[in-house]
Parts: C-alpha cells; sequence; structure tokens
C-alpha cells in the first residue's frame, strides 16, 4: 500500500501519531508479560497439585496391594490352622503336638508375630507364642467378620501391635466353636511405608470398614480419628476383598512450598519482560521520528518502483505468452513424432511378417522374436503418444496390453497369463528396456515352460516396496535346466528350453540399462524378480542439486 493511501486511510488508527501507536503498544505488551507470568504461575500451582494427587494415588495403590498380599499370606496360614482345628463335631486343640505344628506355620511367615486357636469366648485355647496362651487373651474381633468370613482389626500379640486377622471355626450346630486367628507384624508394615519415597509430607493409614484407623505412618497407631484434614490431598483405595481400605495423605503446605520457592522465577522473567519492553519502546520511539524524516524520500522511491514494476511486468507477460506457444508447438511435435514412430515400427512388423512367409520355421522363431519385440516397442510409443505426458506414461497399462498379445499370440499351451499391476508412471528411456525384457520372459515361459501341453499359470506382478518398484515374473513350469547358471550365463529360456539367440543375456543387458537389480529363483518353477528405485538416480541427482 502507498504510503499516501496510508495517511489518508478513515481509520483514526492510522492517524494516530507513531510515539502514541508505541506507548500504547509498550503498555499492551506490559499487562500481557505480568497477567502470562501469572497465568504461568497459577497453572503451574494446579499441577503440582495434580501431580501431588496422583502420587497419593499411586502410593494409595501400592500400599494397597501390599496390604493385600499381607493380609492374603496370614489368611493362607488360617486355613492351615482352620484343617488342624479338625472336623466341626470334635474339641479344640490343646496338646503339645499341636502347639508344635501352630509354630511352625507360624514360623513359616517372618511377618506374621504368631497363630492363635481361640474358643467361643475369644479365650485362648492354643497359641504358637508361649505356653500359656491365656497371656494373650484378647477379643477375636468376631463382630468385624466380612462376607468371607474373615474380621480384621488392631491389637497385639506378644506385646507387639499387630493387625489380627480371624477366622471363625465352623461348629456342630450353628455358631462357631471357635476362631483361628493370625497377628502380622504393624512393625513390618510401617517398614514398608517409611521405605516409600512419596518426595512429600504425607501419612500413610490402614482404614477399617468403618472408618476407624488401624495402623498409620507416620504418627503411629491411630485412634479412630480422621486422619486427613479439608485441605489436604489424600487418595484411597480397596485393600482386596478385605473390607479395609489404604489411605495416603499428602499435605498441600508442602507441595507449595516447592511451588512458593519457584515463584520468584516468574516474577524474574516478569521483570526481564517489562525491561525489554521499556528497551524496545524507547528504540521504536527513536525510530518513529527517524521513519517520518524517510517516508518522502521512500514515497518517491515507491513510485519509481512502481512504474518499474508495470514495464517489468509486461515483459514478462509477453515473454511468457511465446513461451506458452513453444512450449505447446513441442509437445504437439514430440507426439507427432511419437506417433510416426509407431507407424513406421508397424510398416517394420508388416514387412517382418511378409519376409517370415518365405523362410523355414527355424529362422521363422528368430523373426518371430524381433516382431515381438518391435511390437512392444510401438505398443510403447502408441502409449506415449496417448499420454498426458509426452515422456512418460503407466507402465502398468503397458504391461497389460503387452501381456494381452502375448496371450494371444505366444500361448500354445493351456498356461494361463495373471497381471497384478499398481499404477506407476515411469519416462520412456526406463519404460522400452523393461517391457522387452518383461516380454522376453513371459514369451519364454508360455512356449517352454509347460512342455506337452500342461496346464499352469504364468503370473507378472508390478507392485512397490518401500522406495523401489518390483517386477516379478513367476511360473510353476518344469525350471530352468540344472546346467544352466542362476546369475551368469543366461542363455536359456526361462523355464527350460532353447532360446532364439538372446534369453537370458537380453534379459540381463536390458535390466541393467533400465538401472534394475535381477535376481532369479528356481523352487517351484522360476522366478524373475527385477528391483529398481522408483525415482530414476539422474533424476533425483538433478533435482538435489536444483
Amino acid at each position: 500500500m502507498p504510503l499516501r493511501a496510508l495517511r489518508s486511510h478513515p481509520s483514526p488508527l492510522y492517524r494516530l501519531p507513531g510515539s502514541a501507536l508505541v506507548l500504547m503498544a509498550c503498555a499492551v505488551a506490559v499487562l500481557a508479560t505480568v497477567g502470562l507470568s501469572a497465568f504461568f504461575a497459577w497453572r503451574d500451582r494446579d499441577e503440582s497439585v495434580r501431580q501431588a494427587a496422583g502420587v497419593a494415588g499411586n502410593v494409595g495403590l501400592l500400599v494397597a496391594e501390599h496390604a493385600a498380599r499381607m493380609i492374603e499370606s496370614g489368611d493362607l496360614l488360617l486355613t492351615q490352622a482352620t484343617a488342624l482345628a479338625g472336623a466341626p463335631n470334635q474339641p479344640l486343640p490343646t496338646g503339645e503336638e499341636a502347639r508344635e505344628r501352630l509354630s511352625m506355620l507360624a514360623a513359616s511367615a517372618p511377618h506374621v508375630v504368631g497363630l492363635e486357636i481361640r474358643d467361643a469366648e475369644g479365650q485362648p485355647v492354643l497359641s504358637s507364642l508361649s505356653d500359656n496362651p491365656a497371656t494373650n487373651a484378647q477379643p477375636p474381633a468376631a463382630s468385624g467378620l466380612n462376607p468371607a468370613g474373615r474380621g480384621i482389626a488392631d491389637g497385639t500379640m506378644d506385646g507387639r501391635p499387630v493387625l489380627r486377622v480371624t477366622r471363625p471355626l465352623a461348629g456342630p450346630g450353628g455358631p462357631p466353636r471357635g476362631y483361628a486367628v493370625a497377628g502380622i507384624d504393624a512393625a513390618s508394615l510401617r517398614d514398608v511405608y517409611r521405605a516409600l519415597d512419596v518426595g512429600y509430607g504425607h501419612t500413610i493409614a490402614l482404614l477399617a470398614a468403618d472408618g476407624r484407623t488401624l495402623l498409620r505412618e507416620p504418627d503411629g497407631a491411630g485412634t479412630g480419628g480422621n486422619p486427613s484434614q479439608a485441605e489436604d490431598i489424600a487418595a484411597t483405595r480397596p485393600v482386596g476383598n478385605t473390607g479395609l481400605s489404604a489411605r495416603v495423605t499428602i499435605a498441600t503446605g508442602s507441595v507449595l512450598v516447592r511451588w512458593r520457592d519457584q515463584l520468584w522465577t516468574y516474577a524474574a522473567f516478569a521483570l526481564a519482560g517489562c525491561a525489554a519492553v521499556g528497551c524496545i519502546g524507547a528504540l521504536a520511539l527513536e525510530r518513529t521520528r527517524r521513519q517520518r524524516e524517510a517516508e518522502d524520500a521512500l514515497q518517491h522511491a515507491y513510485d519509481t518502483l512502481e512504474e518499474h514494476v508495470h514495464q517489468r511486468t509486461t515483459q514478462l507477460e509477453n515473454a511468457n505468452a511465446r513461451l506458452e506457444g513453444a512450449l505447446t508447438d513441442k509437445e504437439v511435435l514430440l507426439k507427432e513424432v511419437q506417433h510416426r514412430v509407431k507407424n513406421n515400427l508397424q510398416v517394420i512388423c508388416s514387412l517382418l511378417r511378409l519376409q517370415a512367409a518365405r523362410i523355414d520355421d527355424r529362422a521363422r522363431r528368430g523373426f518371430d522374436e524381433s516382431l515381438r519385440r518391435i511390437q512392444t516397442m510401438s505398443l510403447l510409443h502408441e502409449l506415449l503418444h496417448r499420454s498426458n505426458e509426452p515422456a512418460h506414461l503407466n507402465f502398468a497399462d503397458a504391461l497389460r496390453q503387452m501381456c494381452d498379445g502375448l496371450v494371444r499370440s505366444d500361448n500354445p499351451t493351456a498356461a494361463r497369463l495373471e497381471v497384478e499391476a499398481q499404477d506407476w508412471i515411469v519416462d520412456a528411456d526406463r519404460a522400452t528396456p523393461l517391457a522387452i525384457a518383461t516380454s522376453e520372459l513371459v514369451s519364454n515361459a508360455l512356449l517352454h515352460a509347460y512342455p506337452g501341453g500342461h496346464p499352469g499359470t504364468v503370473r507378472v506382478i508390478l507392485e512397490a516396496v518401500d522406495t523401489n518398484m518390483r517386477l516379478i515374473v513367476r511360473d510353476d513350469g518344469v525350471g530352468l535346466p540344472p546346467e544352466m547358471p542362476g546369475q551368469s550365463k543366461r542363455g536359456a529360456s526361462s523355464s527350460g528350453g532353447a532360446s532364439s539367440g538372446l534369453g537370458l543375456a537380453l534379459v540381463q543387458a536390458l535390466s541393467h540399462q533400465a538401472g534394475a537389480a535381477l535376481a532369479i529363483e528356481r523352487e517351484g518353477g522360476t522366478v524373475f524378480t527385477m528391483t529398481l528405485p522408483i525415482q530414476p538416480v539422474k533424476r533425483a541427482a538433478k533435482q538435489a542439486a536444483a
């Protein structure tokens, strides 16, 4: 937009002095800097709280899983203690042998303080801790039994705080005849909780189904109150199917301590941003003063440049029109050349057919092979003539039409020819040798792979593999003769029989000309694979240089 147009713009913003615009921009920038710093600081606070909540949840899962495994191991001992108690109609065991077996069960689990068998009133009759079970008499906490018949409560055993896991012993009528009690060492649980690196000020508690605290670390045994405050971060996880729950509480204050330590960073960024805005504003004011002085000279230069641009644009439009006309003439000439080459090749084919009618059958085979190759080149020139791009064609269409012609002319057996080709736009320099090589392989397979009229299938596959195209000619015929090498002296047909003089040597030369790697496999017939890059090497190098 010319400077004179800016000065006459209807918007009042364009008519304001440059210094006023600079001051307004600086004020907006300062407000934005302070606002963004406050926003990111508050978002960092929320992120710290969310991270702490995630830590609490993960630690809660770990604590709940550990407690569940400890209680399950104690419950397993209770199962064996229940079996030791005998059938429902038998009295509870009290002998020395039973006590020794109970002691062995308790010794098999290091985290279990002791095992006891109590009567229906809750009095110990057999204990793994001493010869006098009455020294550990405590209520069995049978009222806290869960649906699985297991009760869990806090208490002491042998003078040590434990979690008592209780299981009723079935009686002959209905009420239990006693209880099996296992004491899980609370100190081992606390040791595990102390070893957890939570990273914040926290408490870990095991709660009963009624909300009473059974165990809390680092505060010690609970008194039944709520272990967390409203402002703290708490995560509660169920401990398996025991009815207990593990609660991890992180003090919000310990989380925010880190966040407050980082506030100076946001303040420093805000101050640095405001200082930068002030410096830039000062420079902008000085620049505004100088800009006004340069506007008149710039306007004169703009007018001169606009005139030169107009003249140059007219010259370029005329040159483009001439180039477009020359390009159109070139494309028409190239299509005409393709058409004439195709017609000349068809005339050559007609002359070869007339000449082949006057020679013997052995020499006629050579004429037929030459005729087939010329027809392949004629087909390519016809496709080039029809193509929208004068020097490129869809090689998949060329394969289908070429194979259709080969089936009609070179298929004296009952073999079928199948073509599976992906679209591939290729230039004429690579299409011609690839088409002739494929024609050679397919024709030899149809003529020699199935002697005696045996049925079979010849497949031609064109597919993209990574950055390469793979052209495969596969047959399930008799295969190459054993004496013929697989990769060097290629003088025979694709699957056996004599060549017409070119054979695999011609295929090898054409593959090399197209920039393809030729591979031969002999299992289950013969497979010829030509692998070549989708983009020609020379063409890719030119594009990279450009």
